[in-house]
């Protein structure tokens, strides 16, 4: 008993800690938004310039870029722009399809056989593929490989 009543004691003497200084109830708050005064002086006039921030307004916005355009405004744009797109290629694909050289049996089928320069084309590309069939017999493949000297 002895031994108790001397460790109380010695807890009523200590000092307390200072919890209960921190543990303070916030300021009461203000219905006016907080303010920041920024004064500052004209390097050329020499006058001073006051400027007030409302900082209140600006704690809880995000530090990147808020979008410009909705979702729909978006998908609008691009829906458009795709379709501009498809009409170009669309018109690319016809002038090349018209502009290319064809085989005459194809003209005939398109009843283009009368225009002259398309004939010429057609009969330019076929002479052109006889001299390559001529050029590179059937069979002449790298498949047997060089019969000539080699030189190892």
């Amino acid at each position: 008993q002895q031994i108790q009543s001397e460790s109380q004691q010695q807890q009523q003497s200590k000092p307390k800690p200072k919890q209960d200084q921190r543990r303070r109830p916030p300021p009461p708050s203000s219905t006016k938004p907080l303010q920041l005064t920024h004064i500052t002086q004209d390097s050329v006039t020499g006058q001073l310039q006051i400027q007030k921030q409302e900082i209140r307004s600006n704690v809880f916005r995000p530090g990147w870029n808020q979008p410009t355009v909705s979702l729909e405004e978006y998908a609008d744009r691009e829906r458009a722009q795709a379709l501009q797109r498809q009409e170009q290629q669309q018109q690319q694909q016809h002038e090349q399809d018209d502009n290319r050289p064809r085989r005459y049996e194809e003209l005939v089928r398109e009843e283009l056989e009368d225009d002259i320069d398309k004939v010429d084309a057609s009969a330019a590309m076929d002479r052109a593929w006889d001299d390559w069939k001529d050029e590179n017999p059937r069979g002449s493949g790298n498949k047997m490989g060089d019969v000539g000297d080699r030189n190892f």
